[in-house]
């Protein structure tokens, strides 16, 4: 006999981790007003969150930052040392720049850096003490 109750503590967990994700775009399309809705969502999770929608989150949310003709993000990796400790951090880093565009925002480095940083302490299998001492070197970024 199969109970509800049996499985209650994972789905709750599942609950806390992806609730309020989007729902897939209309036809496998992303629109402007859905990579907000994406973006405001992904970029309070950590880099490896909720693994059912991420990978399809961030290849959505990528692919029309890339080929939105109202969003250019430029990043200079020289300036970003964390980086060359944890890559995976690219990719929130396009989408914290291309978010702040989309709300007609001018590009602020300390303050996407600190975002970065948040989502950083987010990423439980990236966040340790090496990563944290690049967040470090990094934190006067101009």
């Amino acid at each position: 006999m199969f109970l509800f109750s049996s499985i209650s503590p994972w789905w709750c967990f599942a609950c806390m981790v992806c609730g309020g994700a989007p729902d897939w775009p209309e036809d496998g399309v992303a629109t402007k007003d859905w990579v907000i809705e994406a973006l405001e969502w992904r970029l309070d999770r950590g880099v490896e969150d909720c693994e059912d929608y991420m990978p399809a989150i961030d290849a959505w949310t990528l692919e029309w930052i890339a080929n939105s003709a109202e969003v250019r993000v430029e990043i200079d990796t020289d300036k970003w040392p964390v980086f060359t400790y944890e890559p995976l951090l690219q990719g929130p880093l396009i989408q914290i720049i291309a978010l702040e565009s989309l709300h007609g925002k001018a590009f602020n480095a300390n303050k996407a850096f600190r975002k970065l940083k948040k989502v950083a302490r987010k990423s439980d299998g990236i966040w340790n003490d090496a990563l944290k001492q690049k967040f470090q070197e990094t934190k006067d970024i101009e």
